[in-house]
C-alpha cells in the first residue's frame, strides 16, 4: 500500500528466538485446516488430561480431552441426524460452559456455522440475530430464555429444531442428554463425565476447508442494529497459531475462563489454551476471587473492567 507521498508502506514482524521456539512447539495447529480438527489430535496425545471443568454450572461437569472429543463427535452426529448440512447457520444463545463448547464444535464438525450471543442479551436483539443470520435452527441455554424469546409459531416452524442445553426441555424442544444419546446411539451422558462410546466409523460430515465460515459474531448494536461479522476457520486458526508468542502453557496447566465466549477475545483465547492441552476451569465474576487461589491459573484472558469490579 502506498501513502500520500507515494512511498510504499509495509507491515512486518520478525519473531524473537523465544517466540520462534514457542511457535515451533505449537506447530500442530499450523497443520490444521479447521478449528474442529484439533480435538482428535488432543484426544490421541493428551487424552487423560482434564480439558474442561465447570464446578459452578447448573450441571457441574468435567471432561478429559478424550471424553470431550467423544462428546463433540456425538454432537456432530446428532446435528447431522437433525438435518443440518454444510453451510447452514444455527443461532447459539448461551453463556460459556462445556456444553456451549461441545455444541459449538459439533456444529463446526458437521460443517455448519453458529451465530452467537449471550443468554442475557435483550430479547429484541436475539430475535434480530436469529432472523438476520438466516438461522435454520436454534440452541438456547435454558427454557426461561426460550420463553422470553416468545417466537411466533410461524418462525418456530421454520426451524429444523430447538435444542436446550440446561434443565428440563420445554415442549417440542430437544433436551441435551437425549440429544447426545441419539447422536451416539448410546445411553445419555452421566453428569460425572464418564467416557461415551462413539462409532469410530462415523466420518465427519464437513468437507469444507479453512475458507468456510465458522461463526458469526455480532456487534453490540450501539450505533444501530447489531452487525454480523463472519469469521472463517482460517481467521480463528491464525489466533490459535500466533498466540503462542504471548503465552505458551504446558499440557495440564490450569487456566480460567471468565469473559463472555460470544466475544472474539475470549473465543480466541479459549480455543488457544485448549489447543495447548490446558485444563480450563469456567468461573464467573462472582466466583473469581475464590477460584483464583483454588485454581491458581498460569494465564487467563481478562479486561481492565473485570479487575476494577
Amino acid at each position: 500500500m502506498r501513502g500520500p507521498n507515494g512511498v510504499e508502506a509495509r507491515a512486518g514482524w520478525t519473531p524473537t528466538a523465544l517466540e520462534r521456539r514457542a511457535l515451533q512447539l505449537h506447530d500442530h495447529v499450523r497443520q490444521l485446516a479447521r478449528v474442529d480438527a484439533i480435538w482428535p489430535w488432543l484426544a490421541e496425545r493428551h487424552g487423560d488430561v482434564t480439558a474442561v471443568d465447570a464446578p459452578h454450572a447448573v450441571h457441574p461437569e468435567r471432561f478429559t480431552f478424550r471424553e470431550l472429543d467423544q462428546c463433540i463427535h456425538q454432537a456432530a452426529s446428532a446435528f447431522g441426524q437433525q438435518g443440518l448440512k454444510t453451510g447452514d447457520v444455527v443461532a447459539l444463545f448461551s453463556e460459556n460452559s462445556p456444553r456451549w463448547l461441545v455444541a459449538d464444535q459439533g456444529l463446526m464438525r458437521v460443517g455448519a456455522a453458529d451465530a452467537v450471543r449471550g443468554a442475557s442479551a435483550p430479547v429484541e436483539e436475539l430475535r434480530y440475530i436469529l432472523d438476520d443470520s438466516a438461522a435454520c435452527a436454534l440452541v438456547v441455554q435454558n427454557a426461561d430464555l426460550l420463553q422470553r424469546l416468545a417466537l411466533p409459531e410461524e418462525r418456530r416452524k421454520q426451524l429444523l429444531f430447538v435444542l436446550q442445553l440446561e434443565g428440563e426441555p420445554a415442549d417440542g424442544v430437544l433436551g441435551w442428554e437425549s440429544f447426545l444419546a441419539n447422536g451416539a446411539g448410546t445411553s445419555a451422558m452421566a453428569s460425572t463425565g464418564d467416557a461415551l462410546t462413539v462409532d469410530a466409523s462415523t466420518a465427519d460430515a464437513s468437507t469444507a476447508g479453512g475458507d468456510a465460515t465458522a461463526t458469526i459474531l455480532y456487534t453490540s448494536g450501539t450505533t444501530g442494529q447489531p452487525k454480523g461479522v463472519p469469521l472463517t476457520h482460517a481467521n480463528l486458526l491464525h489466533q490459535m497459531r500466533t498466540l503462542a508468542c504471548v503465552a505458551y502453557p504446558s499440557p495440564g496447566d490450569p487456566v480460567l475462563s471468565v469473559l463472555p465466549i460470544w466475544h472474539a477475545y475470549e473465543r480466541s483465547a479459549s480455543y488457544y489454551f485448549l489447543s495447548c492441552a490446558c485444563t480450563q476451569t469456567y468461573t464467573t465474576i462472582k466466583q473469581l476471587k475464590k477460584d483464583l487461589p483454588r485454581v491458581r491459573p498460569i494465564a487467563m484472558a481478562t479486561v481492565p473492567r473485570l479487575w476494577e469490579s
